[in-house]
């Protein structure tokens, strides 16, 4: 693997997707209610989906549209995205680390307003 590629693919680290088909509606009878599929979206946008039954078979798509146009069953069953809470934390800490609310707001307040005045007082 050429080192271009290898820097290539660590920018996508911790972008996989953990998701459940839950069933509403069982229309078959088969696979029941309640979640009856777990899957993940790779950092390509492939997607594996293995069944949570007694016969746990896995399959692999080329995109997440694909699993919902053949598993939807017309709003039957849906993909439950499960939440990545230790990226969304540090996303939104990086993003409050490097916010700077005199910057946000000179842009859109006239330099003479009171307002403008009063932020200039309070930073100095």
């Amino acid at each position: 693997m050429s080192r271009s590629r290898c820097q290539t693919s660590t920018s996508y680290r911790n972008s996989m997707k953990v998701f459940y088909l839950n069933r509403i509606e069982d229309e078959s009878g088969i696979s029941g209610t309640g979640r009856v599929a777990q899957g993940f979206i790779f950092d390509n946008g492939k997607v594996a989906l293995t069944w949570l039954s007694e016969h746990p078979s896995v399959t692999i798509y080329d995109n997440i549209g694909e699993v919902r146009a053949i598993h939807s069953h017309d709003g039957k069953t849906e993909i439950e995205m499960v939440p990545d809470y230790k990226r969304a934390f540090n996303e939104m800490r990086s993003f409050v680390e490097n916010f700077s609310l005199s910057e946000a707001f000179a842009s859109k307040v006239p330099v003479d307003s009171p307002a403008a005045k009063m932020i200039n007082k309070k930073e100095n």
